[in-house]
């Protein structure tokens, strides 16, 4: 296994007008198995011919293709109402994997996980939720809404953010001892007093997590890295999968 790329480590190059393709295009023939792209990042107007370059691009590098939908899941208990406008997205461009914002997660009936259940069975794409830097991601009420969900709508998939456990001053690797089970997406990110930075330069201790994460589970770098240290990014994450 090889490390993979969220376009988040482009986020300057693309606000000074480059696109998500254009970036893309410099990772080929680097030692990565799938990348991510970010719905916020797209121009509304070009989104559909650039998702079909980029689509044409994982193709030709052998690269998974995954996308992060920059929305909640669950709002006062009921289902995002453009999710089948999503799936049906991720269908068409042979999507992999979508990523969501789980939202506020707690209290929700079982006769709405039911319809979500019947509603990802609609598509082939793998749908996974993702903890946030907010009050929705608090533990212990997170893991116990996480496993629950997980287990009534089991379509669903868990993306465990390594860093966004920082903002609720949780740490991600206690985090991770009650998600590891359910974790099927991971985000590897470094943060030093709130603030991201390369990896080994902040206070996560993120190697233990991929020695005991499933060999399976793909591991996104999602942070932005200035263009001369993305080789050596990928490297250090190449190397502790390697030695696993």
């Amino acid at each position: 296994m090889h490390a993979s790329i969220n376009t988040a480590i482009f986020l300057t190059s693309i606000q000074n007008g480059n696109t998500q393709s254009d970036c893309l295009c410099t990772l080929v023939n680097q030692p990565i198995d799938n990348i991510e792209v970010r719905g916020e990042l797209f121009d509304t107007t070009t989104k559909d011919q650039e998702l079909k370059a980029i689509g044409q691009l994982c193709h030709d590098n052998h690269w998974g293709l995954y996308y992060s939908i920059p929305e909640e899941l669950f709002s006062n208990g009921q289902i995002n109402e453009n999710l089948a406008e999503y799936l049906y997205m991720a269908d068409h461009y042979n999507i992999n994997g979508l990523k969501i914002s789980l939202g506020d997660g707690t209290d929700i009936k079982s006769i709405t996980l039911k319809r979500l259940s019947k509603q990802l069975q609609t598509s082939k794409v793998k749908l996974t939720v993702e903890n946030q830097p907010n009050s929705n991601s608090e533990m212990p009420a997170f893991t116990e809404a996480v496993h629950r969900l997980l287990t009534l709508v089991p379509e669903l998939g868990y993306t465990f953010d390594s860093g966004n456990w920082y903002w609720i001053n949780q740490r991600p690797e206690t985090a991770f001892d009650s998600l590891e089970d359910v974790t099927s997406v991971f985000h590897l990110k470094d943060i030093e007093h709130q603030e991201t930075v390369m990896l080994d330069h902040g206070e996560t201790e993120w190697r233990p997590m991929l020695n005991k994460l499933d060999r399976n589970v793909p591991v996104f770098l999602e942070y932005e890295i200035d263009s001369n240290k993305i080789n050596n990014q990928i490297e250090l994450v190449n190397d502790a999968l390697s030695q696993r």
